[in-house]
């Protein structure tokens, strides 16, 4: 068993429809991104992992680092950093990698997007090892994507309740931000990218040009797809996402007591028989009283 970890930035033997367009498009990073590479064997195989360079037409091998994850699995790893500008593959064993580029202009910075991605634990449903030795390992990827303004929607999360007198009252607000991440620029990115996000949304740690999100609700890229042209292999996907942290923090600096997730408060002093609940504003509770008020 050789296998490149789930969540690896590079991609090897996707499917091409061979009848369809060729794909127009082409991987970026920038010189100063981290490119993780991690393969999982077991432990009698071997890995060869080797850079090859599209322009220069030389292939150097990448040495290897070894983390035994278990008695019977071995994960082979590197990053790549500080590449010289050019196109690449990567070739592991037979298996090459799609192409990528890289470049070291500030202006691939402006027109793309970095996405750093880990987990709180080696314990996630993805082949990949988050924490060597105690060090996490942060992931990039980088590609065309960003939040539309038209894209955003106002949400809140709250509790009411009518009064005798059919008067809406307000037992709880709290506002929140729902996004939609739009991940291909006008020409489209393949399906891969899709499949890629898909599963970086299911880890702990995700953060997009520097701000940490978690996937809304069970959203996914494939909710939301547009063909570029008919026959492309060139997608624009949108995927809805929320902050990580909501920012509002309530008067003093903390939210309301009660919870969407809570039930009202009740505050019984001496009940006696034939006393009534009646919700006081004052308490922001029910209370015990002998005659209901209006």
């Amino acid at each position: 068993m050789v296998k490149v970890g789930d969540v690896c930035p590079l991609f090897f033997s996707p499917i091409k429809y061979e009848f369809g367009l060729d794909m127009d498009y082409i991987q970026k990073f920038h010189s100063s991104d981290k490119i993780h590479i991690q393969v999982f064997t077991n432990a009698s195989e071997e890995v060869s992992v080797i850079l090859n360079n599209n322009i220069t037409k030389k292939s150097t091998p990448i040495p290897l680092l070894i983390y035994n994850h278990n008695d019977n699995n071995v994960v082979h790893y590197a990053i790549l950093q500080n590449l010289e500008d050019g196109e690449y593959t990567v070739t592991i064993n037979e298996d090459t990698s799609e192409p990528f580029m890289v470049e070291s202009s500030d202006i691939l910075l402006r027109e793309t997007t970095l996405i750093r991605y880990s987990h709180k634990n080696n314990n996630s449903g993805l082949d990949n090892i988050f924490w060597i030795n105690d060090i996490q390992q942060i992931f990039n990827f980088r590609l065309e994507a960003g939040i539309k303004p038209s894209d955003y929607s106002a949400q809140v999360d709250n509790e009411q309740y009518r009064n005798q007198k059919q008067e809406i009252e307000e037992l709880y607000a709290i506002p929140y931000d729902v996004y939609k991440l739009t991940i291909g620029d006008s020409k489209g990115v393949p399906y891969w990218f899709s499949r890629h996000i898909n599963r970086i949304l299911c880890l702990s740690m995700v953060e997009i040009n520097g701000t940490k999100y978690v996937r809304s609700g069970n959203s996914t890229p494939d909710d939301e797809k547009e063909t570029v042209n008919v026959d492309s292999q060139l997608f624009i996907y949108k995927v809805s996402i929320e902050p990580k942290n909501n920012d509002i923090a309530g008067i003093g600096g903390s939210p309301e007591a009660g919870s969407s997730a809570s039930f009202p408060a009740f505050l019984i002093d001496h009940a006696k028989d034939g006393e009534m609940l009646q919700f006081s504003a004052e308490k922001a509770a029910f209370t015990n009283v002998d005659k209901v008020e209006v």
